[in-house]
């Protein structure tokens, strides 16, 4: 692939996607949290000058919408006023349509912080790793107690109030075999449709756990296991929004936009993590690495940053042409479902240097998508 045609499938975005990790504290000592404790004496939270410049400079990009997500650690740890601050600047500048969406652990109940987010129409997920017993394994509290019935009460409180409640799931070697029980119990939760996300071990971040943590071959698997749980129930409800996107680019024989960020092929110049000095990433999985930073928005506003003719992004688009290009050698036929694969993946691969080696999980898609390609369209 040349670096023009990259460029042009970047531009085909016309969201910009904001991640504010608010904090790296937490009440949740999950065992794969790739943020806790990244931030390094910096602030708590973001001073209102800096959460005032990055809301000003987000209605100043080039995009056409403005997706506002809401992370930490723990996102409520900020408490109420703060999100007040955020609708009030939020208001203040606006210049195009813009969404909220928090994503809490769903283990701190602050019914106040939550009445006023919804009444403001931010959306809210949490996590929901599996069963109670897979959850309570991965997601311990700080006092290793089960974090499963906190989280549900928060998701039902939630519900109760009329708003929906989202979830993603954290896969580890505890959810492996259990395919089936997992949907099983999402669809007692009422869950219209979820999303698995592998823990992948990477050396440097300060929480791992590499004996939960999936090898390449564990990821295929449990996949794969998803699906055929899934078909084994009549394909209802929950459904699993991984496969599910698979399955609708092998019909089609053509990609989907709309699809999960990991297989989006789209993010950079199109994402930005912010952390609390504001300091510039373009993931939060990336927050810490020095190597990483985009710039800070006290020194340089979003537009510059997320610009193709800066030199960090400059050289992150050389490098994810790089990736493709090893992709596409590989003559696998599948680059238009996973579009190169995703920039963390391939920053895992390469043990931190950078984001041109191939996604570490390559084979493991791709031993998925000739599973489902076999199984829906033998020949």
């Amino acid at each position: 692939m040349l670096r023009n045609e990259y460029v042009s499938r970047l531009q085909e975005c016309n969201a910009l996607n904001i991640i504010f990790q608010l904090t790296d504290k937490c009440v949740l000592s999950c065992r794969y949290c790739f943020a806790k404790g990244t931030h390094n004496g910096k602030p708590i939270t973001f001073p209102t000058d800096v959460l005032e410049q990055a809301i000003m400079q987000a209605f100043k990009t080039n995009h056409d919408y403005v997706i506002f997500e809401w992370t930490g650690g723990e996102p409520l740890l900020v408490g109420k006023m703060f999100f007040e601050r955020v609708v009030e600047l939020q208001r203040k500048y606006a210049t195009k349509p813009y969404e909220n969406g928090v994503q809490t652990s769903g283990n701190l109940l602050d019914t106040e912080l939550i009445d006023f987010l919804i009444e403001n129409q931010f959306s809210i997920s949490t996590t929901i790793d599996g069963t109670r017993t897979i959850h309570n394994q991965n997601r311990p509290t700080n006092l290793d107690e089960g974090s499963y019935d906190a989280a549900i009460k928060t998701m039902n409180y939630i519900r109760d109030k009329g708003a929906p409640c989202g979830f993603i799931s954290t896969i580890t070697k505890n959810n492996l075999g259990h395919e089936k029980e997992m949907l099983e119990c999402f669809q007692e939760l009422d869950m219209n449709t979820f999303h698995s996300n592998p823990y992948i071990y990477y050396e440097k971040n300060k929480v791992k756990d590499n004996s939960i943590a999936l090898s390449k071959e564990d990821v295929a698997r449990y996949f794969i296991s998803e699906f055929n749980a899934w078909v084994e129930r009549g394909k209802v409800s929950p459904i699993p929004r991984t496969i599910y996107d698979i399955i609708k680019c092998l019909q089609s024989n053509s990609p989907i936009h709309n699809t999960i960020c990991t297989y989006g092929g789209r993010c950079l110049t199109n994402f930005v993590a912010l952390t609390p000095n504001g300091d510039a990433y373009m993931c939060p999985k990336f927050t810490g690495s020095d190597n990483m930073v985009l710039g800070n928005i006290l020194n340089e506003p979003i537009s510059n940053l997320l610009s193709k003719h800066s030199s960090k992004m400059s050289e992150l688009i050389d490098q994810r042409v790089e990736a493709i290009n090893k992709c596409m050698e590989k003559q696998c036929g599948y680059f238009y479902i996973c579009n190169g694969g995703c920039p963390y993946h391939s920053f895992i691969a390469s043990d931190g240097q950078n984001v041109s080696e191939l996604d570490h999980l390559c084979e493991s898609k791709q031993m998925i998508f000739d599973y489902l390609k076999d199984v829906l369209m033998p020949e």
